[in-house]
């Protein structure tokens, strides 16, 4: 089986995954053997795959709720602040960061 085929193999195998997805609102989760998290919308892993990237089996591909996603970025963002704020305090820069988040949604306003 040539290596073309073989990715189109398993594009075609991750149909049932695909619809599922874009019924439930999930993305596609993956984590890599260096614990590096790969999170895609259906939409964007199709586009990966049209330029032969992330070709990747069904079994490794979990199906989330991207509300995990953003919670990874918000630990991530937090993570990047903090790193600066540490360089300034040793720098002796006066300038830190702050990390705020605001939302648009009533049910959260208190």
């Amino acid at each position: 089986m040539t290596a073309q085929i073989l990715e189109q193999v398993i594009v075609t195998s991750l149909g049932p995954m695909m619809e599922q997805a874009e019924a439930e609102g999930l993305w596609f989760f993956h984590e890599d053997e260096d614990g590096k998290e790969i999170w895609c919308s259906p939409g964007v892993l199709q586009n990966e795959q049209r330029d032969g990237r992330l070709i990747i089996a069904p079994e490794h591909w979990e199906l989330r709720n991207p509300a995990g996603y953003m919670s990874k970025l918000v630990r991530d963002a937090g993570s990047i602040v903090d790193e600066y704020n540490e360089m300034a305090r040793r720098l002796k820069i006066e300038e830190t960061l702050e990390l705020i988040s605001h939302s648009t949604n009533p049910a959260d306003a208190h």
